[in-house]
């Protein structure tokens, strides 16, 4: 990890870049669920990370960066990247394979929002990078729930 603070531009080309490759990650994951409840919950986590996408791209040409409020955490992190271990998709990888998949690449936009407000301490890019981190971290919240709910219930 680059230990950097990145200037405004900077940091929003880092975030729209990350809000993109999620995208495609809940888009995938979407693709290879029957599941009815992990694809609304994908697709509407899908949307947010284009409307995101695009506020950041907004941006740009704006004098302030104007999100949604973060989401919530509810209940503590059950921790599947520390459970579970990634594993990189294939054609044919299973719905709970992709799930777990979307899960471990949500921790890892979590960490790395942090990671850059920690870097920007004091600095006028740090509010930003808390605010994604939280957004983020309600995100991964509701797919481990799901998560928990379809595949941990006989556990």
């Amino acid at each position: 990890m680059e230990e950097v603070c990145y200037t405004r531009e900077g940091a929003l080309e880092k975030a729209i870049e990350m809000e993109a490759k999620s995208f495609e990650v809940y888009k995938k994951a979407y693709l290879n669920s029957k599941n009815r409840l992990a694809k609304d919950l994908l697709r509407d986590l899908a949307l947010d990370e284009l409307r995101h996408k695009y506020i950041l791209e907004r941006a740009f040409f704006e004098e302030t960066v104007l999100l949604h409020e973060s989401g919530s955490r509810e209940g503590t992190s059950i921790k599947f990247s520390l459970l579970f271990e990634e594993k990189s998709l294939k054609e044919h990888s299973s719905e709970q394979e992709v799930m777990l998949y979307a899960i471990h690449g949500k921790k890892r936009a979590v960490d790395s929002y942090k990671n850059m407000a920690d870097q920007c301490d004091g600095a006028p890019m740090e509010e930003m990078y808390r605010r994604f981190a939280e957004d983020e971290e309600g995100h991964l919240a509701r797919l481990e729930a799901l998560y928990e709910s379809v595949y941990m219930k006989s556990m």
